[in-house]
């Protein structure tokens, strides 16, 4: 029996977890109103006289297990209610308790605030406090100060400050002079140095570069004897050292060039002791040979001359060079001949001449053989000009 009434109970729990979740139940469930509010009515049981006095221990029994089963259900349905309503209760309280929280941290910020509140008015009292304290300190001293000037101490500080005033703009104003004397003197040795200076001709060494103002040592060009020379000053070192100046050459400086190159096309036996004359040019720069065949030097200098010639076949043929200067008239330079049957002669000379000199070929003897092969070649060039005549 109590087996049964255990199953039935499990039973009737698991109905009831199962029905709470499904609908709710209040304590007002009409179920649990009828069980506990209503009396129990108890089925009719038929029973003989027989059976009421021998069976009367048994029909008891039947009676206590029908209200025992009625009491379990009515119980199983109250602990499922019961169940349902601390869910909720526990749900409630949860809630319950975060907002007791929210409300407690609101409090606590509030309780900050006033904190901070109270601290910045101490702070800000404590800052009134010390700026009247200076207020009155500052008033004071003033008091104090009143009575420590007097007229005679304004009269004294003011001769002290004026004469103070005076020395220091004299030391100032000498200061300036001496500034100005010093800038003027500068202006003067800038102005030297980048003025135009000239030794009244052209420098023929270091020194005079030196002296027109020249200080950096390099490469220099300096009017030699007759030329142009090439010269390195080492400014850094004295006049008289021994490195000063180191002469590196000469330029070949010309202030014209002086070229040429004279020709026949016939034979000459004409005009013995006259000058050859030439009927074409190869070359004539500087116009200084003439048809004539008389050269005249455009410029002093050294000046080189070539002549080649061929004699006739039945003739020897002797042939002279000569030059005229200032104080001499024609003069023989050299000679050169050829023997007959057609040889050939030449003749070469290098010569300085001044300025206006002439050169001429003298035709002395025989004949000079030439045609449209030119056999005969008069050349002469200015070597190197005489810059300083």
């Amino acid at each position: 029996m109590k087996q049964t009434i255990i199953l039935i109970f499990v039973s009737l729990m698991a109905d009831g977890l199962s029905a709470s979740d499904q609908q709710p139940t209040t304590w007002t469930n009409p179920y649990f109103y009828y069980h506990y509010n209503t009396p129990l009515d108890l089925p009719t049981q038929k029973v003989s006289t027989d059976e009421k006095a021998g069976n009367q221990q048994q029909v008891f029994t039947n009676y206590n297990d029908h209200s025992m089963q009625n009491t379990l259900g009515s119980h199983v349905i109250l602990l499922t209610t019961c169940l349902r309503d601390l869910k909720t209760t526990k749900a409630d309280l949860v809630h319950s308790h975060t907002e007791v929280e929210n409300v407690k941290k609101e409090l606590h910020q509030l309780k900050e605030n006033s904190q901070l509140n109270s601290t910045s008015a101490n702070l800000l009292a404590d800052v009134m406090a010390t700026f009247e304290n200076m207020k009155t300190t500052v008033e004071n001293i003033k008091k104090e100060m009143t009575g420590l000037i007097t007229k005679a101490d304004l009269v004294q500080t003011t001769q002290r400050l004026d004469e103070t005033h005076i020395s220091r703009v004299e030391s100032v104003k000498k200061e300036l002079a001496n500034v100005m004397t010093t800038v003027e003197n500068m202006k003067k040795d800038t102005n030297n140095e980048s003025a135009a200076a000239s030794i009244g001709r052209m420098p023929k060494s270091c020194d005079d570069l030196q002296k027109i103002g020249h200080r950096k040592s390099g490469l220099f060009s300096v009017m030699g004897n007759k030329t142009v020379d090439n010269v390195y000053c080492d400014f850094t070192k004295s006049v008289n050292d021994a490195g000063f100046q180191k002469l590196i050459g000469y330029f070949d400086v010309k202030t014209s060039p002086v070229y040429f190159h004279a020709q026949r096309t016939s034979s000459y036996h004409m005009n013995l002791n006259a000058p050859i004359p030439f009927d074409l040019f190869r070359l004539n720069l500087g116009n200084a040979m003439n048809t004539n065949g008389i050269f005249v030097a455009p410029t002093s200098g050294k000046y080189l001359f070539v002549y080649s010639g061929l004699s006739e076949h039945n003739a020897i043929a002797r042939v002279e060079l000569q030059v005229k200067t200032d104080t001499k008239d024609w003069s023989r330079v050299g000679q050169a001949w050829g023997d007959q049957n057609a040889q050939t002669f030449s003749l070469q000379t290098t010569l300085e001449l001044a300025k206006g000199n002439q050169i001429r070929l003298m035709l002395l003897q025989g004949a000079i053989h030439d045609h449209e092969s030119h056999y005969t070649n008069f050349i002469g060039q200015l070597l190197e000009e005489d810059i300083i005549q």
